[in-house]
């Protein structure tokens, strides 16, 4: 039975960022399908695209401060993997604060957080901002690939290694 789970935040944490991380990027790619022929459904998925990232930046500042102040879990099932395991999460890290900044700064207007409160866009330079837009869409490209190694690691781990690693993240009422 699996002892060493993460700790109640750095759960909640991680899911929140993979129920938004997963959220923007289907909407960013749905977006873009429908920019031209659906013009009321782009504005509505991009108002809330940007709502979500506007407050889900804060909580991967959170997320990021609180992966150096708790305590942290045995290594002893990373083994020799340990020093790509601590890569691929910087990566992960890295590009979620790539995404998020860039999504920011390409904007080239106000938005109304979620309808209601007035965000200016920091920079009104066309150039600029179609610039972080390019580091946007291959921050989104890079962040996705390694969300989906990210999965595909934790599903190695419990269908075929058999080691517990998604319980621990699942948290003690996880049954096992």
């Amino acid at each position: 039975m699996t002892k060493n789970y993460y700790d109640p935040l750095s759960r909640l944490l991680h899911w929140l960022m993979a129920v938004v991380i997963l959220y923007a990027t289907l909407a960013g790619y749905l977006m873009h399908l429908v920019i031209d022929s659906h013009p009321r459904l782009f504005q509505f998925l991009s108002v809330l695209n940007m709502s979500m990232a506007t407050l889900i930046t804060p909580l991967f500042l959170l997320r990021w401060g609180w992966q150096h102040l708790r305590t942290p879990l045995p290594e002893s099932e990373a083994g020799h993997y340990h020093g790509w395991v601590k890569l691929a999460h910087a990566l992960l890290y890295g590009l979620m604060f790539v995404v998020l900044l860039s999504g920011f700064l390409m904007l080239e207007q106000d938005y109304a957080l979620f309808w209601l409160y007035p965000i200016t866009n920091p920079i009104d330079s066309p150039e600029i901002n179609a610039f972080f837009f390019r580091v946007h869409r291959l921050g989104c490209l890079s962040l996705a690939a390694l969300v989906l190694l990210h999965v595909a690691a934790a599903l190695y781990h419990h269908g075929i290694k058999g080691d517990r690693t998604l319980y621990r993240m699942l948290g003690p009422r996880s049954g096992k």
